[in-house]
């Protein structure tokens, strides 16, 4: 039998687009964008309000569009004065000009203008985002019982963040017994610490002063 020693030709390879992720069935939209902003004390801080304050607005489906955080303020902090970052930028432009930006010279101008917050940022997938922000929450308002705490609403192609703050980022005791509670709550993955100055001052990822826009990392 004669044998065609011409290959056959190659089937053509199906090829498949990868499907975009479906965007969520969002909540309802808030009347006012202040309807994401929770104030919390000891009256109101309990099982039922959280709970019915977390299912009116889970990060997961809850829209940037909405507003870019949903925030849970638990008060409480008592040194906390008014910070003056106009000053602190104003300070922070002079020691460009003087070629003296450090981590020690921002720290000065920091406490100078009382912007001393600072806050652990805990990254977490869409799926996951609604039951660590509930735990966090819940730490915040019935067992830490002051402080802030804030997640990122829904945003295609990110990450959700939590940041959980501290009232003056040099109190080093202070932050490690945070990411302790952090870390009981599950959250066991390493972490970054940013004191909030940095975020006034534009200081991110390859900055011109070789300043690591995490203080910590844990």
């Amino acid at each position: 039998m004669d044998v065609d020693p011409t290959p056959l030709a190659a089937a053509p390879v199906a090829t498949f687009k990868p499907f975009a992720p479906l965007k969520p069935k969002f909540v309802a939209p808030p009347s006012t964008p202040e309807a994401l902003l929770s104030t919390w004390t000891a009256e109101n801080s309990n099982q039922g309000q959280i709970i019915k304050f977390l299912a009116r607005w889970p990060p997961s489906r809850t829209s940037f569009d909405y507003g870019p955080w949903i925030v849970g303020n638990r008060g409480g902090w008592k040194n906390v004065p008014i910070p003056n970052i106009a000053g602190l930028q104003a300070d922070f432009q002079a020691l460009i000009a003087a070629n003296n930006v450090s981590i020690d010279t921002v720290d000065q101008i920091s406490k100078a203008n009382n912007v001393m917050t600072g806050k652990w940022m805990v990254f977490q997938e869409s799926g996951k985002i609604d039951i660590l922000w509930g735990k966090i929450l819940f730490y915040i308002c019935t067992e830490r019982q002051k402080g802030m705490a804030k997640v990122s609403t829904w945003k295609e192609g990110e990450k959700h963040v939590i940041c959980v703050y501290v009232e003056d980022y040099t109190d080093t005791e202070a932050v490690n017994s945070l990411r302790k509670e952090l870390r009981k709550l599950g959250v066991k993955w390493k972490i970054g610490f940013k004191p909030d100055a940095y975020t006034h001052l534009n200081i991110y990822k390859d900055n011109p002063w070789k300043i690591r826009p995490s203080r910590f990392n844990e």
